[in-house]
């Protein structure tokens, strides 16, 4: 929360990655750029951005390097030979990347036991949602459901802040505290919901507004409230105190549902990603290998004579031609920034997260002040 009382703006990567969320400006304004690149970009784009920065490295450190452009294309290792090392280490990437792919693809292939078990698993996951929130079949769409379980999860913090209420009192701390809380969760909810319900799913347009759903800090608080409130439970608990402890229970499996169906979103949206991997590099690779032994065949030192706009045409086409040979290199980079973020978002399930214990402390002390 912040000094006004109102909830603090969205401006995670997710639960995990980040230890404190940035207070400055500055600091916000470079995560939402840090988040961009290594997440919401198109993967395309990033490539690109790599393969430019490439070639103006390549451009500039010839041009202005100490010795000049001949000195950095004639001194050294010749670009021909560095181009047919380029060319082999092509091949060796897409063999590679294959083989990984087919790890992550193997879980979901089976036998029959075990894909009817999966159905059976899914099957009963959208009943008990269906029954929790009051529908008579859960939606099949993947951002539909999670909308669905978003707005349960708002409605029933706000249940659970008037239950809270009556057993405290308006003015008690248990009740202070269950309302800050329910602020934050729903107003994040509501957030979240925005981009899910503009989202489809086979993008990573619904992973990524999931994660936005801080879900870790949120249980951990709402645990600790209801461990207070059943450590002062009446010797003849009432059927006001019930009625509380059915409402933390709701929330807290609702919870649970969103954090199992966000994972299982995420493990299919992680294979779906490097299926689209390895049909990219398939699609790159070879291009990049026929262009790179091309350039080795026909680049000397006295092909390309003059300048084209005030640069060295030599070194233009050196510059092309690596940048040309790295492609695979740069796409795999651009798709494993993403995978490895997304990877790391959600390495602890429910309520641990990868926070040092310094930095959990700090938010405790916070939290009390």
């Amino acid at each position: 929360m912040r000094e006004d009382g109102e909830p603090e703006p969205i401006r995670k990567i997710d639960d995990a990655t980040d230890v404190r969320p940035p207070q400055s400006a500055l600091g916000r304004r470079w995560l939402s750029a840090k988040r961009w690149f290594l997440l919401d970009a198109d993967r395309v784009l990033v490539t690109a951005l790599l393969l430019s920065g490439v070639f103006a490295t390549i451009l500039f450190a010839g041009t202005f390097g100490p010795g000049g452009v001949e000195s950095f294309l004639t001194t050294g290792v010749s670009p021909g030979s560095v181009l047919v090392e380029l060319m082999k280490s092509i091949v060796s990437v897409v063999v590679i990347v294959l083989s990984i792919n087919q790890l992550v693809l193997s879980p979901g292939l089976g036998p029959v036991g075990e894909q009817r078990e999966r159905y059976e698993q899914s099957v009963e996951l959208r009943e008990q949602v269906a029954e929790l929130t009051g529908v008579r079949v859960s939606p099949a769409s993947a951002s539909t459901f999670l909308d669905l379980l978003l707005a349960e999860i708002a409605e029933s913090s706000s249940e659970l802040e008037t239950a809270v209420s009556r057993y405290d009192g308006e003015d008690g701390e248990l009740a202070e505290r269950t309302s800050l809380l329910v602020r934050d969760v729903v107003a994040e909810a509501a957030a979240v919901r925005e981009l899910v319900e503009a989202s489809e799913f086979g993008e990573f347009d619904v992973v990524s507004a999931s994660l936005r759903f801080a879900i870790t800090e949120k249980v951990r608080s709402v645990r600790e409230l209801h461990g207070l409130v059943q450590a002062s439970a009446p010797a003849d608990p009432g059927e006001e105190f019930e009625s509380l402890d059915e409402a933390f229970d709701d929330l807290e499996d609702l919870f649970e549902f969103f954090t199992v169906a966000r994972e299982y979103m995420k493990t299919v949206y992680l294979r779906e990603e490097y299926i689209g991997l390895s049909q990219a590099l398939l699609y790159v690779g070879l291009p990049a290998v026929v262009a790179s032994y091309v350039a080795s065949q026909v680049y000397a030192p006295d092909v390309f004579p003059g300048q084209v706009w005030v640069v060295d045409a030599q070194l233009l086409f050196v510059s092309a031609a690596v940048t040309v040979a790295l492609a695979p290199f740069t796409l795999l980079i651009a798709y494993v920034f993403r995978l490895a973020t997304l990877s790391r978002s959600t390495l602890f399930v429910g309520p641990f997260d990868a926070r040092p214990p310094d930095a959990e402390h700090e938010e405790e002390r916070r939290h009390d002040r």
